[in-house]
């Protein structure tokens, strides 16, 4: 078994093309194939299913080869990395992966970490949903992930980074504004504004629904920015987790925190679970910690909700 048959293995894993992976891999299909072969007598079980002009499927056995080899793969290049760190620092290519709305929280600090302590390193962006990076990161197309607690995915190992709860958003002329806190059930006679992204949307109608109020939802929108310039006017009250003191409009804001007991949806940091994480990885991680976690900078960020 050789580190090459197990890159081909996994080009085809993650394109299910044989003609894709050999494209990727600038090889011949005939050369794919062949890997393939000598791989599956190496481990002696069966790891993928041809399906004529239906592309390739892993067997059970295939979809945990899969896996595991990804993870000797990144640890082969996490072996280089720690060579060349020892010589003249880390270089190449870190991909972070980061949930769209903890985008202006998270990305510009990455980007001065790096221009500071690692200016070999070529950083990149890959947005998306929390699901979707998380996918990319376990098929290791993203070296760590930066999502809250709602989407973390059962293959992943996180870090806190901050510990997030719900509160409610108010404009300080609204009728509850002038409250220490909030029964939720307070809420019902009020609009609501509530943020159309994936978990926020579920969160917030399950949290309200679990104790005993159907939110009358006149808003929504997958800008956080709008739905506190919809709060900032007195149109709706909302429930956000990233208190700022006033809206896109400067218009004052208000965040009360809830009487009731509704869990945590914190930030956190993650990496694929089971698998050894580059020193370089291990850095950014403990500097996030350091500068995100912390109170201060950043704490009143004006675009991380979920």
């Amino acid at each position: 078994m050789t580190l090459r048959q197990l890159e081909y293995f996994v080009a085809v894993a993650e394109s299910q093309s044989i003609t894709q992976a050999a494209l990727k891999c600038h090889v011949s299909q005939a050369g794919i194939s062949l890997a393939l072969k000598e791989l599956e007598s190496a481990l002696g079980a069966q790891l993928i299913i041809r399906r004529k002009s239906k592309g390739v499927y892993l067997t059970p056995v295939g979809s945990i080869a899969a896996t595991r080899a990804r993870a000797l793969l990144g640890e082969a290049r996490h072996l280089i990395d720690a060579v060349d760190a020892g010589a003249e620092g880390y270089s190449g290519t870190f991909t972070v992966g980061c949930f769209s709305t903890l985008s202006t929280l998270v990305l510009p600090e990455m980007a001065e970490f790096f221009a500071s302590r690692h200016p070999n390193v070529t950083l990149d962006f890959v947005e998306g949903s929390g699901p979707e990076i998380q996918e990319k990161m376990l098929r290791g197309q993203i070296d760590v992930c930066f999502i809250y607690e709602a989407q973390r995915h059962p293959e992943a190992e996180t870090v806190l980074l901050r510990r997030r709860e719900f509160l409610v958003a108010l404009s300080p002329d609204h009728p509850l504004a002038s409250r220490a806190t909030i029964d939720l059930r307070e809420l019902a006679p009020y609009p609501a504004a509530l943020l159309n992204v994936e978990p926020a949307s579920y969160l917030n109608e399950a949290m309200l629904r679990r104790f005993g109020v159907e939110p009358n939802v006149v808003y929504r929108s997958s800008s956080v920015h709008t739905i506190r310039a919809i709060v900032g006017r007195n149109l709706a009250y909302s429930l956000l987790m990233e208190p700022v003191d006033e809206s896109s409009e400067h218009l004052p804001l208000r965040y009360l925190p809830i009487a009731q007991e509704t869990g945590t949806n914190s930030v956190l940091v993650a990496h694929p679970r089971g698998v050894t994480i580059s020193g370089l990885a291990k850095d950014l991680i403990e500097h996030c910690v350091l500068h995100l976690g912390a109170p201060g900078r950043g704490v009143s960020d004006p675009g991380g909700e979920a």
